[in-house]
């Protein structure tokens, strides 16, 4: 692979790996805090500071995360220790025991970090279940049970979520440009037109023109719009 090919590879890469909301965030390596391996999530900060992060394992199942902030109790250790509300659906309940459970998958924490299972992952998107009501959902509302005894409250706004969290999870979600043959084809037009500039020799020029024009593939996830704006430099050459 010659260095010029790697280089709009590597471009590509920070492009589409670049946070498109303030309020949801795609990153492409995150730490989880529990299994201690590199995954991507979708993440979000509640009202009062909780963290929710989304992400898929590498077999393949859907985990929600919600991580405590700081100078508060830690989680409850038994028991029911969270309810979460997607805004019009039924309520998922989170529950911890001593024991893993033979035939269903329990809650997992420890202490400011609480663990529970969403989907199983094995088709190219949830058709029933927690997952698919969150993805619908305009909120998410989080109520928790601390070491202390006490509870906290959290509300996630879902607005403009959707293509981090197919970012995320690699699923289709209706309405939005995502899913591994959509990055496919946002890879090869991207290559394509910077290989463009390179014919019949390297135009820089030319390079910052589509450069300039990948919002539209990073941000809008209009592949019409991009081929557009690049179609421009011609007449502007």
């Amino acid at each position: 692979m010659n260095k010029t090919r790697l280089w709009i590879i590597n471009l590509l890469v920070w492009l589409c790996a670049t946070p498109a909301f303030a309020n949801w965030e795609y990153y492409e390596f995150w730490l989880d805090p529990i299994n201690k391996i590199k995954l991507q999530t979708a993440e979000t900060t509640s009202d009062t500071g909780i963290k929710l992060n989304l992400y898929r394992n590498p077999n393949g199942r859907v985990y929600i995360l919600f991580t405590l902030p700081e100078n508060t109790p830690d989680f409850a250790e038994t028991g029911v220790v969270a309810q979460i509300l997607p805004e019009g659906f039924t309520t998922k309940e989170i529950e911890l025991r001593e024991e893993p459970g033979r035939f269903v998958e329990y809650g997992f924490s420890t202490g400011r970090a609480l663990r529970a299972r969403l989907w199983h992952g094995q088709e190219e998107a949830p058709t029933s279940g927690t997952l698919l009501n969150l993805i619908n959902a305009a909120s998410v509302t989080g109520l928790f049970r601390l070491a202390d005894g006490t509870e906290i409250r959290a509300i996630w706004s879902l607005e403009e979520a959707g293509l981090p969290i197919a970012q995320a999870l690699g699923i289709k979600i209706e309405g939005v440009a995502s899913g591994p043959d959509w990055e496919n084809t946002a890879s090869r037009t991207l290559i394509a037109a910077m290989t463009a500039c390179q014919f019949p020799k390297l135009n820089l020029r030319c390079v910052k023109h589509v450069t300039d024009c990948s919002i539209m593939i990073s941000k809008n996830r209009d592949l019409k719009s991009f081929e557009v704006c690049i179609s421009d430099f011609k007449t502007d050459s």
